[in-house]
């Protein structure tokens, strides 16, 4: 904490997204609010982001939480309707070169394309609220060439595979558009008569990307990415440069505080395949899902790399008592049920959807009135 004095607990609210892929109930139930004009409602973000600033509520007034910290992360709840685009994002030496240089050429921050909208890095990760499916990183070249060879609409393709990952799939993704119709032509065939209902098949995803985006180069990932299925719980971690894309579900998602995005397809937004196709980590990925370690006391922990970051859970039964101490900036969001929380003489009491910003190094009381899930993002602990 590096700006106001402001030690103790806080009621907290975020912000919404309204991209075109999101859902329209979960989040405004989630959050307890009307969605009248029926507008998607994609992610709700709990941090400082200037696109996305959350609120602090200090002596009966809301006000800007980036007014009292600057978190190193940026929660957020996000309902997938729709798939996200394809995409990669930089690493922290790429993020702060190419702020630099787009600030030089004199871009617009708020220009459609602009890539580097900050000079951060931005690894996430995500745990599984539900179902979900994404797609993460490449896989094998051994993978790829049993896929080509499996989807006899790609045996065009085959050749291509011979100089490598990064030969193969920088010839995809720039080819004309001519020639990705031609290619893709039969398989769209194909799947609209098929109408394919596994979703764990790239054929599921092929076919609703075919609908929403038409001939789009971006399909051709689908099948030489990982598709990965997640259950409830489980989690997965992004880092810079591994390629990917959520394709259905609702999730909790913690990341460095960033915006930067390499898109290249599936999406109405600005898409630069020269930028993704120059910060792609070229090797497959074999996907490392996270299974949550046991902290005691009712608290679950998502370990990855990450230094800006850490996500746990607490899970607490009508009557339970969690006691802990608070190691940074900390923010939480109710999930399900209500609790109670308690710091000295300060009291939060939490419903559904709601959120509390706790400063570090204080104690905190969680009572729990009914079964309840509570989000908490904080840091690794040193040492």
């Amino acid at each position: 904490m590096d700006k106001k004095a402001l030690p103790g607990i806080y009621p907290l609210k975020g912000a919404i997204q309204n991209y075109a892929w999101g859902g329209y109930e979960y989040i405004p139930e989630l959050i307890g609010i009307d969605n009248v004009e029926q507008e998607p409602h994609a992610e709700y973000w709990v941090g400082v982001h200037p696109r996305g600033r959350a609120q602090i509520k200090v002596n009966g007034e809301w006000q800007h939480l980036d007014e009292y910290t600057r978190l190193p992360y940026l929660l957020k709840i996000l309902d997938v309707r729709k798939m996200l685009s394809i995409q990669s994002h930089p690493n922290k030496q790429q993020a702060e070169i190419g702020y630099a240089k787009e600030n030089e050429m004199g871009i617009p921050l708020d220009a459609k394309h602009r890539i580097f909208k900050d000079d951060n890095h931005k690894p996430e990760l995500m745990m599984a609220i539900g179902d979900f499916w994404l797609l993460h990183g490449f896989k094998s070249i051994e993978d790829i060439r049993r896929t080509i060879q499996e989807t006899t609409e790609f045996s065009s393709l085959l050749p291509h595979l011979d100089g490598g990952l990064k030969d193969f799939y920088s010839y995809l993704l720039n080819m004309s558009q001519g020639e990705v119709t031609a290619t893709l032509t039969s398989l769209k065939m194909r799947l609209m008569a098929e109408e394919p209902t596994d979703k764990n098949h790239p054929d599921y995803w092929a076919y609703h990307a075919f609908q929403d985006y038409g001939f789009d180069k971006g399909i051709f990932s689908i099948y030489f990415y990982n598709l990965v299925y997640l259950s409830h719980g489980q989690g997965i971690y992004q880092e810079a440069g591994v390629p990917h894309a959520y394709l259905g579900g609702k999730n909790v998602e913690i990341m460095a505080n960033s915006d930067n995005v390499f898109r290249a397809g599936l999406t109405p937004k600005h898409v630069d395949i020269e930028a993704l196709l120059s910060h792609l980590v070229w090797e497959p990925v074999t996907p490392k899902i996270i299974e949550p370690d046991d902290l005691g006391d009712y608290e679950q922990a998502y370990f990855s790399p990450a230094t800006e970051f850490e996500l746990h859970m607490i899970y607490q039964s009508d009557g339970d008592t969690h006691y802990l101490q608070s190691s940074t900036d900390e923010c939480y969001l109710l999930m399900e049920g209500e609790v109670i929380v308690e710091s000295g003489d300060q009291r939060v009491h939490l419903q559904q959807g709601e959120c509390l910003y706790a400063t570090p190094d204080i104690a905190l009381s969680i009572v729990s009135v009914e079964d309840s899930k509570l989000i908490r993002a904080t840091l690794p602990k040193k040492g």
